[in-house]
């Protein structure tokens, strides 16, 4: 069996131990997994540095995890997050980038907030050109879970223990060759499952920051503008000479003329405008068929729009893979070919290998893939 190492936050190894009774690893492409390994009670030493060490890093192979606590009883059971819950740790403060990639985004939000104990690894920048902002004090790890989450990549944050550092890494995943399906026997004990927990009917609630489009001359009307045009929203303009008519407006210099309806209807304030609540209607779906989604963060309508379609009936299956290797013929984010039959019942699809779970025992020891939808 594979040995159990253990650390401190500062790299140093307090102890090794080649025998344990049980031990599962769930790693997720996007987002913290867990660990829980158990020991016999009469491992003495094991107790011993639980005891004396608050922040404690395991380590099995590749694979490593942070331990929140620890159970005595029958034996000794410790448990684990994998790193990447480490960012759950820090809080982002109020942000906003514009025309960068979502990878750019994330790696310059953790450095920003996590730069101190974390280092970002070279990634490829080749991600479209997005805008992401929030308002509001966030975690990073959800921040970055969104942002990347929403583009098809994920993220590790891995213990660099030579040089004694934690390493963030930036995931892609990549399309495989390979075909999982007991018929051709790269895979037994499979179960195929959907569910509509996220579904949303096409429809739903986001917040949008207005546009500043700089000033208005509201006596020449200039820029010309026009009331009851739906290309209005969500902008806004200051206005520079008065005019106590336009658009049936008193328009008074030094105030706001703006937006904040989809039938393009102008309005006046003395406040600047800072970001307003849309709403994405599916005229299609009602009754209690209409499911709304309600968005986190700050989006453009186009942004929204494409959030919002993502919210679909999820489709996942689990195996138990053979004759096929993790991290060699396939790894987490890998987009494979899965093939699923059940009597009549018969799927063949491209899944995302969207988590693994990894487990040793007595007598056994594997590998499980899970598998999401390809937009997830």
């Amino acid at each position: 069996m594979i040995e159990v190492r253990f650390f401190d936050f500062d790299f140093n190894r307090m102890g090794e131990f080649p025998h344990f009774l049980s031990l599962n690893f769930e790693k997720n492409f996007c987002g913290y997994g867990t660990a829980e390994i158990h020991f016999s009670i009469t491992q003495h030493e094991v107790l011993e540095i639980l005891e004396k060490n608050s922040y404690l890093i395991f380590a099995a192979g590749e694979d490593t995890a942070v331990v929140t606590g620890w159970k005595i009883g029958d034996d000794i059971a410790v448990f684990g997050r994998t790193p990447e819950w480490l960012l759950t740790k820090r809080g982002v403060a109020a942000f906003s980038y514009d025309n960068e990639s979502a990878e750019a985004i994330a790696a310059n939000v953790l450095n920003s907030v996590a730069g101190d104990f974390a280092e970002v690894a070279e990634f490829e920048d080749l991600g479209e050109k997005i805008s992401y902002s929030t308002d509001e004090v966030r975690v990073l790890h959800d921040v970055i879970t969104q942002i990347l989450g929403q583009y098809g990549l994920g993220f590790a944050l891995e213990p660099d223990f030579v040089n004694k550092k934690f390493v963030f890494r930036i995931l892609r995943g990549c399309e495989s060759t390979v075909l999982l399906s007991e018929a051709n026997r790269t895979a037994y004990d499979t179960v195929f499952m959907t569910d509509i927990l996220d579904l949303a009917s096409g429809s739903g609630w986001y917040k949008c920051r207005f546009i500043d489009m700089g000033g208005w001359n509201a006596a020449k009307n200039s820029p010309t503008l026009s009331n009851g045009n739906a290309n209005n929203y969500p902008k806004f303009y200051k206005i520079t000479d008065a005019h106590s008519s336009r658009f049936n407006l008193n328009c008074v210099e030094g105030e706001y003329l703006y937006c904040d309806n989809a039938e393009g209807i102008w309005k006046t304030d003395e406040e600047r405008p800072g970001e307003i609540w849309g709403y994405v209607d599916n005229p299609d779906v009602a009754g209690a068929k209409k499911w709304d989604v309600v968005l986190n963060g700050t989006k453009t309508v186009a942004e929204a729009m494409t959030e919002i379609s993502g919210k679909t009936q999820k489709e996942s299956s689990e195996l138990e893979t053979r004759n096929v290797e993790y991290g060699v013929d396939y790894d987490l984010g890998d987009i494979v070919r899965v093939q699923v039959e059940f009597g009549q019942f018969k799927r063949t699809f491209k899944k995302r290998i969207t988590s693994v779970n990894i487990y040793y025992d007595a007598d056994k020891s594997g590998v499980k893939p899970v598998f999401g939808n390809v937009e997830d």
